[in-house]
């Protein structure tokens, strides 16, 4: 069972009310304190200059064919100038086991190139 709706409007009047009074009596105790002393404002620091990130290159990709079967597990994979090859094994699949192969592009990350080392001493 829902309890009584409240009345809203009333009970914002009386937290205001009660601001008001706080206000009052925080008010009265520091006109009698005597009056701080003036600071002089800091003039403000000038901005600190951001160092620009270092960009990362891109990362290169390898594109290779891949067998997969149904479940997205990858049977095979070739180089991307071999799609004769990944076509022959697809076809090879499909005759031979009951279910389903697809081909897919594969990208994959090359490899860092070994730093050439100063061959003439």
């Amino acid at each position: 069972m829902a309890g009584r709706t409240l009345n809203r409007r009333e009970l914002r009047r009386q937290a205001d009310q009660a601001e008001q009074n706080e206000a009052a009596v925080v008010e009265a105790p520091d006109a009698a304190a005597p009056a701080p002393k003036k600071t002089k404002a800091k003039a403000a620091a000038a901005p600190k200059a951001k160092k620009p990130r270092k960009t990362k290159a891109p990362v290169r990709l390898c594109a290779r064919w891949g067998v997969f079967d149904g479940s997205m597990k990858q049977v095979a994979i070739f180089n991307y100038n071999q799609r004769p090859a990944a076509d022959a094994r697809l076809a090879e699949l499909l005759a031979k086991n009951k279910g389903l192969y697809f081909l897919q592009v594969v990208k994959e990350p090359m490899p860092e190139p070994a730093p050439a080392e100063a061959a003439s001493h």
